[in-house]
């Protein structure tokens, strides 16, 4: 069977998908006859029409509810990873999950969502990134192979599925002036080139709008909002739509397009990264909404008309800036059905409502008053007793440093079995010696302390957390030296330590973070020199330093070596950002750029 799938990585691991749900030799046998039907047309057969002819067997192999999630999934760009939270609820929306497959009454659409994708990855035909086996969620994100892609299309196209995807910065301006009267799914790549011609993009408002059940408008430039063309759609023609999704767009007046208010039967409505003053009250509208996703937007005014989406089930809101809130407060109550809400600000929005949640599942909130702080401790040990995962981050209103009430609840947050994400903005000083065992039964995944105030070295007591592989600890040090012991941190990925402005010394043992992958320093002017302990760490694949030019020189293999080059040879790739040194040319990397990610608030599928 290799041989005949022309020993292509690709064609043997979905081939290997078929076969892996095959048990019998006579089911072996089987499949191979298929093979020979799809793929024999004599000794020399071209690999593109091997990897095809496999792509087709795996294809027409599927159940037949995997197969409209599968061709859905055509409408994502080649190789581009997808947040899996995302996917799973277009599906929801597009009414693709069935509750058939619903185990029990705990087991939510998601989770069936989640066995579908289990199910693809199982068969090779889609690839996933596999989720920390300790949080709730089995993956992070997936993409697709560009083959795979191509036949999504293809295949969607024959089977009346139709799902286009249009590129302007690609195909002639024609193709935007759709033809095809039965389009379902819409999805519409925005580029640089797209900018200077968007007056002439649009699509036609004859009978081709009534068709489309999925529309998507994607700015494909990273970090750069492009003004949205409101003539490429008018929102009047296309009442039928189940998802409608903006990234990354600046609106005109900053107001959405019109006839928006029209989409009386919408799913799935998403604005990330939008500019946008609020929301218009319209949304009220939306009895039908599923999901709600405003993240990555800043200060939008959500008119408290909420309650009136009585099947809402996820909400994702906007981050705000506490210099612009002023007395805007968004109450959320008779949100019954809520599952996920991620970005909670107890500044803006009504925590009282939130804690009568009992079907919230997944929480992502930051607090800034003690008072909100002891809310949500309290609501997670009672009113939200199905709660699976919990992201906090403690800002500097809640100071507790050195207090009997702020090391109460630091133990608390700690021992808390479904916090995976800790992010902490407040003084610390010496609380975190009196939790040791409430460490040493945490579950956090993710720790960040933003100018926390240390006093003593905290690695010890953070090297006992089992579960974390990420710790990020920026300018929160106030001593000189730090040393992370024997067997400490044994499943930590990443490490970043930025601004600790008096550590001298910093040691490693030999057998500490055996699992290492990178490590990041930044602006620690005066450390001397890089542990000898990095010797011992064979994972390690990256080491960044920025803005350190004395340092970088250490490190350096200019002129035939330097003190502590020795310590990091076997490290894949060593990078020195900064003005004042550059690195000879080969395995060091000098950039000017930012190189550093700063903490903002909590977003949904935070990854390093």
């Amino acid at each position: 069977m290799v041989r005949k799938c022309g020993y292509l990585p690709l064609v043997i691991s979905l081939l290997g998908g078929i076969l892996s749900k095959r048990k019998s030799l006579e089911e072996w046998e089987l499949v191979n006859q298929n093979i020979n039907a799809y793929l024999y047309k004599g000794d020399e057969i071209e690999k593109q029409n091997q990897i095809h002819a496999v792509l087709n067997l795996s294809y027409e192999d599927l159940p037949y509810y995997l197969k409209p999630c599968f061709l859905y999934m055509g409408q994502f760009r080649e190789d581009e990873a997808i947040l899996v939270n995302n996917l799973y609820r277009l599906w929801i929306a597009q009414g693709m999950i069935s509750h058939e497959h619903q185990g029990n009454d705990d087991e939510t659409l998601m989770d069936v969502a989640e066995l579908y994708l289990s199910e693809l990855a199982s068969r090779c035909i889609v690839l996933v990134e596999v989720e920390n086996v300790i949080r709730e969620t089995k993956y992070r994100s997936f993409k697709l192979h560009d083959v795979v892609r191509e036949m999504c299309l293809s295949k969607g196209t024959k089977e009346g599925f139709c799902c286009h995807v249009i590129s302007p910065d690609r195909n002639p301006m024609t193709s935007f002036l759709l033809g095809n009267k039965t389009a379902r799914h819409l999805a519409i790549h925005f580029g640089s080139e797209t900018k200077l011609r968007r007056d002439e993009l649009r699509i036609s408002h004859e009978d081709t709008n009534k068709h489309v059940r999925s529309l998507q408008f994607l700015n494909n430039l990273r970090g750069e909002t492009i003004e949205f063309p409101e003539t490429v759609v008018d929102f009047r023609e296309s009442k039928l739509l189940r998802v409608l999704v903006f990234q990354n767009f600046d609106f005109s007046c900053r107001k959405l397009p019109r006839g928006f208010g029209n989409l009386i039967h919408l799913r799935y409505l998403q604005l990330q990264k939008c500019a946008l003053d609020e929301l218009p009250s319209s949304i009220g509208n939306f009895r039908y909404l599923h999901t709600l996703n405003l993240r990555g937007c800043w200060n939008i005014r959500v008119p408290s008309i909420l309650a009136k989406m009585v099947r809402l089930k996820h909400l994702l809101l906007p981050s705000y800036n506490t210099r612009l809130v002023g007395n805007y407060k968004l109450r959320l109550e008779g949100l019954d059905e809520l599952e996920t809400l991620s970005g909670f600000n107890s500044l803006v929005h009504d925590l009282k409502s939130v804690t009568r949640m009992k079907n919230l599942k997944r929480i992502r909130a930051t607090v800034h008053d003690k008072e909100s702080l002891w809310t949500i401790i309290d609501a997670i040990s009672t009113p939200w007793k199905n709660l699976r995962s919990c992201a906090l981050l403690i800002a500097n209103g809640c100071q507790f440093a050195s207090t009997e009430e702020g090391l109460m609840i630091l133990q608390r947050v700690f021992a808390y079995p479904h916090l995976y994400d800790l992010r902490l903005n407040v003084k610390i000083g010496k609380s975190h010696c009196e939790c040791g065992n409430q460490i040493i039964i945490s579950k956090l995944v993710t720790l960040f302390l933003f100018d926390c105030k240390i006093e003593g070295d905290p690695m010890e007591i953070l090297g006992k957390l089992p579960c974390m592989e990420e710790l990020c600890i920026k300018g929160s040090f106030l001593g000189e030296e730090m040393k992370c012991h024997e067997l400490g941190f044994p499943r930590l990925v990443y490490l970043t330590m930025e601004g600790l402005q008096n550590m001298k010394e910093w040691r490693i043992e030999e057998g500490a973070m055996p699992v290492i992958r990178v490590i990041e320093i930044d602006y620690c002017l005066r450390l001397e020199m890089l542990p000898d302990g990095l010797r011992f760490m064979r994972t390690l694949r990256k080491l960044a330093i920025s803005r350190m030019p004395e340092f970088g020189k250490r490190v350096s293999n200019d002129n035939g070596g330097s003190e502590d080059f020795d310590k990091v040879r076997h490290v894949r790739s060593v990078i020195i950002i900064g003005d004042e040194w550059k690195p000879p040319p080969g395995k060091y990397t000098c950039t000017h750029s930012s190189f550093f990610s700063k903490m903002g608030i909590i977003a949904e599928g935070h990854t390093h």
